[in-house]
């Protein structure tokens, strides 16, 4: 029965994570149509007199702030990590604070916010990492971005998005079934499965090859 759950589970993200994906799809869309009045602000920027042309530039900017947020949304939707998030918080609060902040007030709260931000970032935000004999302990939802830049190493992206893609890939290329204890081997690094639950990896050791 366990084992029938941990299937339909893994079956349930899998096929979450391709309605994400054409989600990002009709964002991604939408942020080229977008651009194209990108082009029609300029053209009005360019007729106005100057006295009209700040109301003009302030919703350009708007605009191009706006486009902004849809292509970190995009980001988000595709890495599922934590810094994604507050990336889009971050330039959401942005374009509030300097479009459209009109008293001395919303500027103040705007700039308490991305503080807060920062903040999080620095003291709240914390990968699962921790040394553990010559490698590292990743969470198998860590991005292979950050395991790369944290490691040094160059785990392939087009394998997967996180840790866990790409064991999962590499699972399904070797036809090798992913258990505690299992290791692959792709690029410079050695993924190690130290821990699942209900068929799900949770955690990854990342060992570096070359030394």
């Amino acid at each position: 029965m366990k084992k029938n759950l941990g299937y339909w589970k893994h079956k349930l993200i899998k096929y979450t994570y391709y309605l994400e994906i054409i989600l990002a799809l009709f964002i991604i869309v939408a942020t080229i149509v977008g651009m194209v009045d990108l082009a029609r602000y300029l053209g009005l920027i360019f007729k106005t007199n100057a006295i009209e042309t700040y109301m003009i530039f302030q919703k350009f900017l708007g605009h191009v702030l706006l486009l902004v947020v849809g292509v970190e949304l995009v980001i988000m939707l595709l890495s599922h990590s934590t810094s994604s998030v507050l990336e889009v918080m971050l330039y959401a609060i942005a374009r509030k604070l300097l479009i459209y902040s009109d008293t001395t007030l919303d500027i103040a709260i705007g700039i308490v916010a991305i503080a807060m931000i920062f903040a999080i970032r620095k003291y709240l935000f914390t990968k699962e990492i921790k040394l553990e004999g010559h490698g590292n302990v990743f969470s198998a939802a860590t991005p292979v971005t950050d395991a790369n830049i944290i490691t040094g190493l160059n785990i392939p992206e087009h394998l997967g998005n996180t840790i866990g893609g790409v064991i999962t890939k590499m699972a399904e290329n070797t036809n090798r079934p992913v258990y505690e204890g299992i290791d692959y081997r792709v690029g410079n690094a050695k993924l190690k499965v130290i821990s699942m639950k209900d068929g799900l990896i949770e955690k990854v050791v990342i060992d570096n090859l070359d030394e």
